[in-house]
């Protein structure tokens, strides 16, 4: 190994280490905390990965030089899947779209429900992706791509499938999080992997209860605070439970970025390991200093949300319905007010601030 390949690696871990205290929504949180750790780990990743370790030279560049983008903003779309050992385990439980302005230096996180019609699929967008999947094996990330384009009029640049696992072993291999439940809440619905077709109903699902307080999770009881949809009251909507997995990522995230772990090289290797069994991208590995990089430039910049919700918003705007069942086949979606679909798409750019 020669020395001129050693020195921008342990800049880019210097540099790196320079990104703390800073809120991302869940998945992109976590999708930035993973690619973080891959330029963290330098050389041993580059070799790994067949990555030519002069690529890393793209961190100390501008983003917009290296990443693909539309009148300079790049659209990242994350989903998080079930994976195996469940009923349709490519169904889309989490679904954000995040916009970097290269220009401002800013993201903004639109959260997508799950519910959110697709007209040229007749389905949920949530199914896209399990869709593509089934029609042919690496086809699900076009697929979602295209749904997301359809529906909100975003260009996806850039997608990530995160498998749950993946959540759930990362918190375990750091020994855990610390997340403070407010409200507490329970569940007497929350569904038992692989008894979705056990009879009676009721053996398909266990009661979870989380009081309210400070509370330390282990990977499996994390994925279920964060997954729980069936609590009473607000607890119980997919808006609570977007606030409930940017608490745990939040933990997560300054539980790795610790000297502890950073320095631990069979904790790193572990993760690498991990990630690489349950992450599944079109992101080129090329470009993982170029997001290290994004990551820092913005870490000073207020993170921008975009909740598409049947609540109004804060300047009274309720842009989401949901319609009769039995105009979708009994099917309880979303879709936007007055079908209007343009409207939707106007509304995103305008929170977005995008005026091209």
């Amino acid at each position: 190994m020669k020395l001129r390949h050693v020195r921008p690696a342990r800049l880019v871990i210097k540099l790196l280490s320079l990104i703390q205290n800073h809120l991302w929504l869940f998945f992109f949180s976590f999708i930035l905390v993973l690619f973080s750790i891959l330029g963290v780990v330098g050389y041993r990743f580059l070799v790994r990965h067949n990555v030519n370790p002069q690529e890393l030279l793209s961190f100390f560049g501008s983003p917009i030089e290296s990443l693909d983008s539309t009148n300079g903003i790049t659209n990242f779309l994350i989903l998080g899947i079930r994976g195996e050992g469940g009923d349709s385990p490519n169904l889309s439980d989490t679904i954000m779209v995040v916009s970097y302005d290269h220009t401002r230096r800013t993201p903004s996180i639109i959260s997508v429900p799950r519910d959110l019609w697709v007209p040229s699929l007749k389905a949920k967008i949530n199914t896209a992706y399990h869709y593509g999947e089934e029609a042919s094996p690496g086809a699900g990330i076009k697929l979602a791509q295209a749904a997301a384009l359809e529906d909100l009029g975003l260009p996806i640049n850039y997608t990530a499938v995160i498998n749950f696992t993946l959540f759930e072993q990362a918190i375990d291999l750091v020994g855990g999080v610390d997340v403070n439940v407010n409200p507490g809440f329970t569940d007497t619905e929350f569904p038992i992997p692989g008894r979705e077709k056990d009879l009676p109903i009721s053996s398909r699902y266990e009661s979870i209860s989380f009081s309210q307080g400070l509370n330390h999770f282990n990977g499996a009881t994390a994925l279920k605070f964060v997954r729980s949809r069936h609590a009473e009251g607000e607890e119980g909507t997919d808006f609570s439970r977007s606030r409930r997995q940017q608490q745990v990522i939040s933990s997560l995230r300054q539980k790795i970025f610790t000297p502890s772990f950073l320095l631990d090289q069979k904790k790193v290797d572990n993760l690498l390991d991990i990630i690489g069994a349950n992450l599944i991208t079109n992101i080129p590995s090329k470009l993982f200093p170029t997001l290290a990089k994004l990551a820092l430039d913005s870490k000073d910049s207020p993170v921008k949300s975009v909740p598409l919700s049947i609540t109004p918003d804060e300047n009274g705007v309720t842009i989401l319905y949901n319609p009769p069942t039995f105009r979708f086949g009994g099917e309880w979606v979303l879709i936007p007010k007055d079908n209007n679909w343009n409207a939707l798409k106007q509304y995103i750019k305008n929170r977005l601030d995008i005026s091209k």
